[in-house]
């Protein structure tokens, strides 16, 4: 007999278990994808704002200094530390604005006791104040203004005598103020210059009676770097404001009492102003004055742009602490400036560039700044500007000049650090060994 045995088959059974696990292997990759959609959202919102500003801040240092670091100046960029620029402790910036202040304070106190004690120029200044016969105050828009005007790019063939008789009358120092009127805006002019005669005097034949016919309080200084040691835009320009400030405007002895400017117009000497309708008063907020000039076919290059004419009130300029002392050599202490704005929260305003046009005057550019130093500060700006530049300036005044049309300011603030300037040797000798390889 044969037995047959029979099996039975096996019946899968869902039990809960069996269940859930099926269902999450289901759901799981979409619940995967879900997590990682949510993460990537998560990411690009609280990133986008810090990639936006450094984005921003590659492409308008681009633009602004218009630089692409060559490969030589990167490999020599590890010799350049900025960590060695802030070594030592800076003053404090407030505390170093308020001692500022009260030497100007002070230096007035001095002056008016000093007319004080001479009977005879007492009487000259309080013959001009004596309120029985106030001057009413100057128009708002001057009446006599010309308008556009087509400039040459070469300096003029005039001579120094012949150009002094064209802008008519001045003031010891170059200072001048209506005698109808009484202006609504004190203004010092400030001029870096070196070795540029002919282009001093073309600004100052042109600039003078701009400034005459929009009726301002003025005077003008020429601050010149002595010795021929790299030049230091930024600097003079800084030791020349200190100069002015606590000297309480270096007035005359007649018009002492006008006390300190309202504005400073930081002018560059090859920049000729064509439209008198461009006004050098003293703006709300930082004004750049520049706008289109016939070297950039009267375009703006870049938007935080402030080289060639700007004008500021000493407020601000203590807030920003003024310009960079660490720019040797030509260029970059405009642009440093432009962050320094951005970073205090102070806005760059602009006339409309049909008024702010100039022509600058042809020349031969200086040499500029290494490259990787120029971009390294730039990019730092917003870091240092408390610890580089007004409250940690050394310098010495050598010599102050009256002259017929202006008031020569010979400074002296040292020479270029050996940092930089061991830098600038080892850029040097990379790029020749470069060029002689190619040859």
């Amino acid at each position: 007999m044969v037995v047959v045995r029979v099996q039975r088959a096996r019946v899968f059974r869902y039990t809960p278990t069996a269940k859930i696990w099926a269902w999450t292997v289901k759901v799981l990759p979409f619940v995967l994808v879900l997590l990682v959609v949510f993460a990537m959202c998560f990411i690009a919102i609280t990133r986008a704002p810090a990639l936006q500003k450094r984005n921003s801040l590659k492409v308008n240092s681009l633009h602004v200094a218009k630089l692409k670091p060559d490969p030589a100046s990167s490999a020599q960029n590890k010799d350049f530390q900025l960590e060695r620029l802030l070594k030592s402790k800076p003053p404090n910036l407030h505390l170093f604005v308020t001692q500022l202040k009260n030497e100007a304070n002070g230096y007035c106190s001095g002056k008016l006791a000093e007319l004080q004690r001479n009977a005879e120029k007492s009487n000259i200044i309080s013959e001009r104040l004596e309120p029985c016969r106030p001057k009413p105050w100057c128009p708002k828009i001057p009446p006599v203004l010309y308008g556009a005007e087509k400039l040459d790019s070469v300096a003029v063939n005039m001579t120094e005598e012949e150009i002094v008789d064209a802008v008519g009358s001045m003031g010891g120092g170059g200072s001048w103020a209506p005698d109808d009127c009484k202006a609504r805006h004190s203004v010092c002019i400030i001029i870096p210059y070196r070795d540029r005669k002919d282009h001093l005097w073309t600004l100052l034949y042109r600039l003078i009676p701009v400034l005459k016919r929009q009726q301002l309080d003025f005077k003008i200084f020429v601050v010149e770097q002595v010795s021929n040691v790299t030049f230091n835009k930024g600097a003079i320009m800084n030791a020349a404001f200190l100069t002015i400030y606590r000297t309480y405007g270096l007035r005359g002895e007649g018009d002492w009492h006008k006390g300190l400017y309202g504005c400073y117009v930081f002018h560059d000497v090859d920049m000729l102003p064509e439209d008198d309708r461009n006004m050098y008063s003293c703006p709300e907020f930082p004004r750049h004055l520049s706008v289109a000039v016939n070297e950039f076919k009267y375009q703006l290059p870049y938007h935080k742009l402030v080289g060639g004419v700007f004008n500021i009130r000493p407020d601000h300029y203590f807030l920003v602490n003024g310009y960079s002392n660490l720019f040797w050599g030509w260029g970059g202490e405009d642009d440093d400036m432009g962050y320094r704005l951005e970073q205090v929260g102070l806005p760059i305003t602009r006339p409309p560039e049909r008024l702010a046009r100039y022509t600058m005057v042809k020349h031969v550019k200086r040499k500029p700044l290494a490259h990787a130093v120029r971009l390294k500060l730039v990019h730092t700006s917003q870091k240092r500007y408390r610890a580089d530049g007004l409250n940690t300036l050394k310098y010495e005044v050598f010599r102050v000049d009256t002259e017929k049309l202006y008031t020569r300011i010979l400074v002296g603030v040292g020479d270029m650090p050996e940092y930089v300037r061991s830098f600038e040797v080892g850029r040097r000798t990379t790029t020749t060994v470069q060029n002689k390889r190619w040859k």
